[in-house]
């Protein structure tokens, strides 16, 4: 049973003694409560734990409930939940304004980044945000997603305000982690994969699709695509009578036109594609300090394989990431940050 408050806030029920109502409001905790006498008074709650979460902008960090311009954030959780190889692939379809499209089917290819639509339409010219690395610039595929902190995107003018002309299509700032107080921390952690095509469409034998495109010939007014002799060989090579998927031409060094006069039943997924491919992915970290530092060195090993057959995809990506912060005095902080990565 449910009721809606009046707009003085009042309401009845026919509720027995020692029944618990529960009252809940949009942007308001949700409270329950022991029915103990014939009326009640509720005072709602402000629910404002999402409006306390810290936001990392272009001039330090700020609450959410602060901030006047449009950002996106994505945290480490959200990484870690999904089976990504790169941070491009982590982002997609997680903010807001954010599309990434990718153009093939690559392994580790970059996606293509813009903020709310295109954002230029000239050739060699780039709408791509502006990508800072803790607050440096650079590459957002050279960095493990295991050592991804948080990820803020600025969206709106406010990013041109703050980096001017290089950042007219938004900001993507990436805040890796960092060691924290406390006993030295080790973490593993590893991820084994097999990935296999899906939806792959069943092909005709050849003996079915010649004789198909046989009768679309004659339904046009026109003449039989495959002669019956073609048709016969086809048949023979199929019941393993004939070795040759194109046959010799008379001069005994030349193919006959593997189109018109080709034997061969070839599926050609099947040629391509293999059933499945292997990856595996392993990750390394240290963490620790005290009140005056703190430390964060990460590793991380990737092997990735590709489904192709015919001059099969590869690719292995090792990186190194390790940050040190030392507050040397009061006013005097020492942050030192450095990252190796190396892919084929």
């Amino acid at each position: 049973t449910g009721a809606i408050t009046d707009l003085d806030g009042n309401n009845s029920l026919n509720v027995q003694k020692g029944k618990t109502l529960v009252f809940s409001y949009i942007g308001y905790k949700v409270q329950e409560i022991v029915v103990t006498g014939n009326v009640l008074n509720v005072t709602m709650k402000d629910d404002s734990q999402t409006l306390d979460e810290v936001v990392v902008v272009g001039f330090g960090t700020q609450k959410k409930v602060n901030l006047t311009g449009s950002v996106g954030v994505v945290d480490s959780k959200s990484l870690e939940a999904r089976p990504i190889t790169n941070l491009s692939q982590g982002l997609q379809g997680v903010v807001p304004g954010l599309q990434i499209s990718f153009t093939s089917g690559e392994l580790n290819q970059s996606g293509s980044m813009n903020v709310r639509g295109t954002g230029t339409i000239g050739d060699g010219s780039s709408g791509s945000p502006l990508v800072l690395i803790d607050g440096m610039e650079g590459d957002l595929n050279s960095i493990n997603p295991q050592d991804v902190e948080n990820i803020s995107v600025l969206k709106d003018a406010a990013a041109s305000s703050i980096y001017g002309s290089r950042a007219p299509f938004g900001v993507v700032l990436v805040t890796t982690k960092s060691g924290s107080k406390g006993k030295a921390k080790v973490n593993y952690n590893n991820n084994f994969r097999w990935v296999t095509p899906i939806v792959v469409p069943e092909i005709l034998d050849s003996y079915s699709f010649a004789a198909y495109y046989n009768e679309a010939a004659l339904n046009n007014n026109g003449g039989a695509r495959f002669d019956d002799p073609t048709m016969q060989r086809i048949l023979d090579f199929q019941n393993g009578i004939l070795k040759d998927p194109v046959p010799v031409k008379s001069d005994g060094v030349n193919w006959e036109d593997s189109w018109s006069k080709g034997n061969a039943n070839t599926d050609w997924y099947d040629a391509l594609w293999q059933d499945h491919a292997f990856s595996q992915e392993h990750n390394l970290s240290f963490s620790g300090g005290t009140d005056k530092m703190n430390y964060y060195v990460s590793g991380n090993i990737l092997d990735q394989n590709g489904l192709l057959k015919v001059n099969q995809e590869k690719f292995q990506r090792m990186s190194v990431n390790a940050k040190m912060n030392v507050s040397l005095t009061k006013w005097a902080r020492l942050n030192v940050g450095t990252r190796f990565t190396r892919t084929e």
